[in-house]
């Protein structure tokens, strides 16, 4: 797998999905992981693409914003590839410079602000009581300064359309507020309201033709390594 390859192909402002392995005695990491697929199979099913456990966000080789344990921080475009990974872009409209810039000073905002474990057992809790697309249980979360990686690359997102909305320029929808009615009944349908962001999940950009098709698969390691051969 060449560098050279996947820098071709990837753009600022793209998510790039990790389906994480932990070593056999990392007992933690490895419940956490069981955990996040157990809560995005139940939301999207057994055919989906449930299985990614981590979101980061691309904005250049030596600037990818990941928050993970114990604090968000900056990690090298490598670092994603020693892993599984699918690359996805957003797909209603393309980013401009600004706009990535603007992303980035926020992602840089929140660099060491720190991962909340406790969220991800309330993902699970609500996720077994039927909370899909809101978060309701908060039964773990110790502080609302504190985030997921999922949440925090999704917020970052928002606050980009919420601050061009402030000048007028609604051509950023709200991420997975529309349910696509060939993947959801008609009674879920009738009862969703929006996904909140604290309720996003990797899955969320894995699966967003289950929404509006905001993102788009780019690449993955499959791609890549087929290439090799």
């Amino acid at each position: 797998m060449k560098i050279e390859e996947i820098k071709s192909i990837i753009k600022p402002g793209d998510v790039i999905n990790i389906n994480g392995k932990a070593k056999w005695w990392k007992i933690w990491t490895k419940i956490t992981h069981w955990g996040i697929r157990f809560y995005q199979r139940r939301l999207f099913g057994k055919d989906s693409n449930y299985r990614d456990t981590h979101t980061t966000l691309y904005f250049s080789s030596d600037k990818v914003f990941s928050t993970t344990t114990p604090k968000a921080r900056w990690e090298t475009l490598e670092h994603q590839l020693e892993r599984k990974f699918t690359v996805y872009r957003y797909n209603i409209r393309e980013y401009s410079d600004e706009h990535i810039k603007f992303m980035e000073e926020i992602a840089s905002t929140l660099i060491d602000l720190e991962y909340d474990v406790g969220d991800l057992v309330d993902f699970l809790i609500g996720g077994l009581l039927g909370y899909q697309h809101v978060r309701k249980i908060r039964l773990f979360e110790f502080s609302r300064k504190k985030m997921v990686c999922s949440t925090s690359v999704r917020a970052i997102q928002e606050n980009l359309r919420k601050t061009l909305e402030e000048d007028g320029d609604f051509s950023f929808p709200r991420l997975f507020n529309k349910l696509n009615p060939e993947k959801w009944s008609q009674k879920e349908i009738e009862k969703f309201k929006k996904t909140d962001v604290e309720a996003t999940t990797p899955a969320h950009y894995a699966n967003s033709s289950w929404f509006e098709c905001e993102f788009v698969k780019v690449c993955s390691w499959e791609d890549l390594k087929d290439k090799e051969k």
